[in-house]
């Protein structure tokens, strides 16, 4: 037992009821031997009563032992701390749950599972307090009307719409109340259900709420991470870039197909025209790639994506990094220490997630221990808290939400399209990655998000999932119809902003030539930037694995796709 954890308050007070006690008896023994037909019975009561000031032999005055003396106030002393200490153990609980109900600035997560403990440490190593609730029931006994944030984050095993359910009613509560966390999120563990109900609350246009996977935005700050490692980002140059980037996903769960994703959306704008390729090694690895070729535009086109069945059943070539993340992980423990033919690579060029087993990662040729080896530097451990880290998070939440999500694609399709045409990082303002953008320039870019099931009801059209199905074609007045209402959403942001019309652009004093000016106006090559803007719509929701559907298929436009 550590000098921490050993209990000197508790043997102080049993030291001071022994020495009471003791004197007590001492000093009635010396003090009542005048006493006719005393006992040792009496003596035994008298020196108990000495807790509670009425022991009768102390209690009358004269001329007392100094044992007896120092027993009728060390007795009484220690009985009121006892009643302290009983008191504040009762109290102690009702006091905390008060605070709690009346606590400010905090964050909340509902549940008991791993995600909520996994979410919860991910917000305590920002510096942000949090509090816990194992069910909705708990919600106003955390101070859900003075939370900042809510992660729902229960089982949802047996019940896929447990968390959704638990995030209506906070929703809900902090209606009625008129305050309360705005940013609720569901932790959905299916992916394919979490984008489904993203794409209904998207066409509600108010953020606030959200929906998602832990596993996936894990696999999503891996593979910025590592696309970064790789390239040496935005400022390096094509020289230190090999010609062909070569790297191994060995799993087909959540977290795997996330990754590839990942993957293929971070290369659009780091490689820098160098071929991606990706085995997927996993025994369902045909079907798996198929799927995430028609949902995701990026794997479809930017990498190379191929299915392995088995380790070693794809290029000869030895790969430059092996991702080892199956949805078991045990499995993928033991592929990772048994198949040797991923030894081959450099350092850090075999990388092992764990979970569950996270507390293994200080067991891999760490400093303070050399319990495994990491196969002489090559073995690299992740874990789900620690990629958590890297999520940008100046705010007391854990990820970012769906709108920024997609406000951060928006700027992604540009940053990627403006490559494309030979536009170099950092020619234009907007020439940066999101997390240097200017923050008028992300206010533009959530505001189109926001906006977009407005122009989209216009036409009769909604966000879904995307299934690989031909896409959503705007075409003649249809096309310039939205495109005006681009130019309307623009506008309407950019005054938001203080912005003003002028004869010339000046961002320094904020004044641009096309505020005030009806889209039926402008330039020819203005309105074809905003056309633009609408053609890209269905390519910036196809990165998010979303389409665009028409509620009424009419015959003219089925034949025309």
């Amino acid at each position: 037992m550590s000098r921490a954890s050993f209990p000197w308050t508790r043997l102080g007070f049993a030291a001071l009821v022994v020495v009471s006690l003791g004197l007590g008896w001492w000093g009635l023994m010396l003090d009542t031997t005048h006493v006719p037909g005393r006992t040792w019975y009496d003596v035994v009561y008298h020196d108990l009563q000495l807790f509670v000031m009425g022991a009768d032999p102390a209690s009358g005055g004269g001329p007392l032992s100094w044992q007896l003396q120092v027993a009728r106030f060390l007795a009484p002393g220690t009985a009121v701390y006892a009643l302290f200490e009983a008191a504040r153990a009762l109290f102690t609980g009702e006091i905390r749950r008060f605070r709690d109900r009346r606590a400010r600035g905090h964050a909340i997560v509902v549940g008991q599972t791993d995600a909520a403990d996994t979410v919860t440490a991910a917000l305590e190593a920002a510096g942000h307090r949090v509090l816990r609730t194992a069910d909705a029931a708990g919600l106003a006994g955390v101070g859900l009307t003075g939370a900042t944030v809510l992660y729902a984050c229960g089982d949802d095993t047996t019940d896929a719409t447990a968390n959704v359910l638990t995030v209506a009613e906070a929703e809900s509560a902090v209606r009625r109340a008129g305050r309360g966390p705005d940013r609720l999120y569901a932790h959905v563990s299916d992916p394919d259900l979490g984008v489904a109900l993203q794409a209904r609350h998207l066409s509600c246009a108010e953020p606030g709420v959200d929906f998602f996977t832990l596993s996936v935005i894990a696999a999503q700050a891996l593979a910025v991470r590592e696309v970064r490692r790789i390239v040496g980002g935005p400022a390096a140059t094509p020289a230190v870039i090999p010609a062909v980037t070569h790297v191994v996903v060995v799993g087909s769960g959540e977290f795997a197909k996330a990754l590839v994703v990942g993957l293929a959306r971070e290369w659009e704008l780091a490689g820098d025209g160098v071929r991606l390729v990706v085995d997927l090694a996993a025994d369902d690895a045909g079907r798996v790639v198929e799927e995430l070729r028609a949902r995701w535009s990026p794997v479809a086109e930017k990498i190379e994506l191929r299915a392995a069945p088995a380790l070693g059943t794809g290029s000869a070539a030895v790969p430059d990094t092996v991702y080892v993340c199956d949805a078991d992980e045990s499995v993928s423990l033991r592929v990772a220490l048994t198949a040797t033919k991923l030894w081959h690579g450099g350092p850090g060029s075999l990388v092992l997630l764990l979970d569950g087993l996270a507390g293994l990662t200080g067991a891999f040729g760490t400093e303070a221990s050399r319990v495994l080896d990491n196969l002489d530097g090559r073995l690299r451990t992740v874990t789900m808290r620690d990629l958590l880290a890297d999520v940008e998070r100046a705010e007391a939440r854990a990820h970012a939400d769906m709108y920024e999500r997609i406000a951060r694609s928006v700027h992604h399709v540009y940053l990627r399209n403006q490559r494309e045409r030979g536009v170099a990082w950092g020619e234009l303002p907007a020439m940066v990655r999101w997390e240097d953008l200017a923050e008028d320039l992300r206010a533009s870019n959530r505001g189109w998000v926001v906006g977009l099931p407005e122009r989209l009801a216009r036409m009769g059209a909604t966000i879904a999932p995307r299934d690989g199905a031909p896409e959503v074609v705007f075409e003649g007045p249809e096309l310039d119809k939205l495109a005006e209402a681009e130019h309307e959403l623009w506008e309407s942001v950019r005054v938001a902003q203080g912005w003003r019309g002028g004869p010339v652009r000046d961002d320094d004093a904020r004044v641009h030539p096309m505020i005030g000016v009806p889209w039926s106006e402008l330039s020819e090559e203005n309105r074809e930037k905003d056309r633009d803007v609408v053609r890209l719509l269905p390519e910036i929701l196809a990165e998010f694995g979303l389409e665009v559907v028409r509620y009424d298929e009419s015959p003219a436009l089925l034949a025309r796709r």
